[in-house]
């Protein structure tokens, strides 16, 4: 039951990634420039966390623990989210908001599937298995299937 709850927020706050899509990609035809959309919608995250954390204050870590994590966990995250965010800006307008949404969605679970399996970055392993498998045909099939009119 608890599993189900939390699927069902995840399901829901999936929900959020089109209506990101879609105002980013407004942004991104206002401004003329991707990089100038994703600069905006990565300021009002960045002040929207900072708001949080001084309502949370959360214990932060000293230099200590930060310098003993690998580089990749400080750059990894940021590339990859202006990667998505000014990639999503610029496939929008050009291949409309489902196909966009239907690919990313696609890789991501496709990357999370080999993810699992292999443990990358410490995560659980979840071994690719024939259910597994066949669900990413089924979003392959699916990815092509909703560009068909």
């Amino acid at each position: 039951m608890k599993t189900a709850v939390f699927i069902m927020i995840a399901f829901l706050v999936g929900g959020l990634f089109p209506i990101q899509g879609a105002i980013n990609s407004h942004l991104g035809k206002f401004f003329n420039n991707p990089l100038q959309a994703s600069f905006i919608s990565f300021t009002c995250a960045i002040l929207l966390l900072s708001f949080l954390l001084l309502c949370i204050r959360p214990d932060f870590p000293n230099f200590e623990q930060l310098f003993k994590l690998k580089w990749y966990y400080f750059v990894g995250g940021g590339v990859c989210g202006v990667s998505f965010v000014t990639m999503f800006i610029v496939l929008t307008p050009i291949i409309g908001i489902a196909n966009a949404t239907t690919a990313f969605i696609a890789g991501e679970l496709i990357m999370s599937v080999l993810l699992d399996h292999f443990g990358v970055f410490g995560l659980e392993i979840h071994h690719i298995s024939m259910p597994r498998f066949i669900g990413c045909l089924f979003l392959f099939a699916g990815l092509i299937m909703i560009q068909k009119p």
